[in-house]
């Protein structure tokens, strides 16, 4: 077994990295089946505010429980910062298209250092009661009124947003500095305690990139993969997504990753139920324990370096 690994090693390098990081987990698809649905043309995209966390958590948590016929097709969330001035975390990265604009005065006074953004979309056909559809989904939320962005769409220009962030990086030099992120999986149990003890305090200034924040249902995951989740049937999905210009315009790397350590170690010390959703093993006894069966010892051939 290691004289085929030290062959693989020579004859392809970024493979045989590739099966030693993969923890099991690695391998090489020369055959694919895939079902295609036909796309739907066009997509309501809404995003509305919130100025607590518990009434984000509310109507999120809400949604994502519904039956699928009954929901939106897409939703997610962010905390950004409550001011202005700040078009990567700040009120500037929530209205959609360049025609919205934040209207900083329906801020209930008094609230926090972070805001939260519901994000949704319906895909629909034309002309089928979309209106009546949104409306009775969004009547119930107890989101900002009169902070609610919405756009009609194409479902290819919906897809497509995510290029239009990653164009703007590459143009400003944020794409190619170090921006190193952190995903975490946390219980919906844990994530209040998470976002007064970590949002509204070690990140109440932003990232210079989104902080989502949204739910995830447990058993809308497989598993029979390695990834391992919290024990919880509800738990947030935590993703720091820097973009941050590189130094000395930016912070210098070290103070991003310092911020993440502090961020773990309070999981840690507070007791929360998280995961990483990419974890750094370094030795076999940091794997999380329900996650040793599936994986089988991890072992580096001798001489692996």
């Amino acid at each position: 077994m290691v004289s085929e690994w030290y062959a693989l090693r020579r004859a392809a390098p970024i493979s045989s990295s590739a099966s030693l990081g993969g923890l099991g987990q690695f391998g090489v698809i020369t055959r694919a089946r895939i079902p295609l649905i036909p796309a739907p043309p066009m997509v309501r995209w809404i995003r509305v505010v919130y100025a607590s966390f518990e009434g984000y958590k509310a109507d999120v948590e809400w949604l994502v429980a519904r039956p699928e016929r009954e929901g939106f097709n897409y939703i997610e969330g962010f905390a950004f910062v409550n001011r202005g001035g700040d078009p990567a975390s700040g009120w500037e990265s929530v209205p959609i298209g360049p025609s919205s604009v934040f209207d900083a005065s329906l801020v209930p006074h008094g609230s926090g250092p972070l805001l939260y953004c519901l994000e949704v979309a319906l895909y629909h056909q034309l002309h089928d009661g979309v209106d009546k559809r949104v409306d009775e989904m969004l009547r119930p939320l107890k989101y900002i009124r009169g902070l609610e962005f919405i756009a009609e769409v194409s479902y290819v220009e919906f897809l497509s947003r995510v290029n239009l962030a990653e164009s703007a990086a590459r143009a400003n030099g944020s794409w190619h500095a170090p921006h190193p992120w952190l995903n975490i999986l946390i219980s919906a149990s844990d994530v209040s305690h998470f976002d007064r003890h970590v949002f509204q305090s070690v990140l109440k200034d932003g990232i210079g990139g989104p902080m989502l924040v949204y739910p995830l249902l447990r058993a809308k995951w497989d598993p029979r993969t390695s990834v391992a989740l919290p024990d919880s049937d509800v738990f947030y999905l935590v993703a720091l997504l820097r973009f941050n210009q590189p130094y000395p315009v930016g912070p210098p790397v070290e103070s991003l990753i310092s911020q993440n350590r502090e961020i773990l170690k309070r999981c840690k010390s507070n007791g929360y139920d998280f995961k990483l959703y990419f974890p750094n093993y370094k030795t076999e006894s940091r794997v999380d324990p329900p996650l040793r069966p599936r994986l089988g010892p991890v072992r580096r051939p001798q001489g692996y370096v």
